[in-house]
């Protein structure tokens, strides 16, 4: 039940009774005043039942999924600080796109609508088939990976580019590295991860290189 209508003595109990019914505060409905009342008549009120952010997220993805040919459901699970969208269909695939670019697009734009006009700022996460636990997973796993290439190669290693959510897994999973530092490089979409070996000294290669090039070249000139 959104909306209801109630009568009673004067316009506060009216709405008063109508927030009960629908068991909601008075911030979170809309009230329309149907009749102020008087001598002999009750005042009467319309109450609806606000739209919550997550409830505005999860229209406005079903519309668009439905709009691409695919039917979804969509599940919502919110509180204060953020609302949980879980989408479930047969067509995962086409909602996830490349490495969940399709997921993605479509969560900034749930969010950008939910939270059109509001003095605060709600965080919408849309998922589907638990991609999101599966993908931080492989991110934390790669990293540890790469960590290790970069201390047998003792040079930095740089990773493909990635959305702001995916490298802050990155240098969360090595944060607390004894070995490796990590930093983020490049601008947006082309913003990349490097992971760095902390004994590493790019100014002690080049002192190196220019060592061994001045041997070289000493080599050659006593050959002469």
């Amino acid at each position: 039940m959104r909306q209801v209508e109630e009568s009673a003595k004067n316009v506060d109990l009216a709405i008063e009774k109508a927030l009960t019914k629908l068991g909601i505060a008075r911030h979170q409905a809309e009230i329309q005043v149907l009749s102020e009342g008087g001598l002999f008549k009750q005042a009467k009120v319309r109450v609806t039942k606000k739209q919550t952010e997550g409830e505005v997220a999860a229209q406005f993805v079903e519309s668009v999924l439905e709009k691409m040919g695919l039917t979804f459901v969509v599940e919502v699970e919110e509180n204060e600080s953020d609302a949980r969208l879980e989408l479930t269909g047969t067509e995962t695939g086409c909602v996830i796109g490349y490495r969940g670019e399709v997921l993605d697009a479509l969560q900034y734009l749930a969010s950008l609508v939910a939270n059109k006009g509001k003095e605060g700022y709600k965080r919408i996460i849309l998922d589907t088939e638990n991609y999101r636990e599966k993908r931080v997973e492989k991110l934390q796993t790669l990293a540890q990976n790469l960590e290790s290439k970069a201390m047998r190669i003792h040079k930095p290693v740089k990773l493909e580019p990635m959305n702001s959510f995916e490298r802050r897994i990155i240098h969360s999973a090595l944060q607390n590295s004894e070995n490796v530092t990590t930093v983020s490089e490049g601008t947006s979409p082309n913003r990349y991860v490097v992971i760095v070996p902390k004994d590493y000294s790019p100014s002690a290669k080049k002192t190196e290189r220019k060592k061994m090039h001045k041997f070289v070249y000493r080599s050659d000139k006593k050959r002469r």
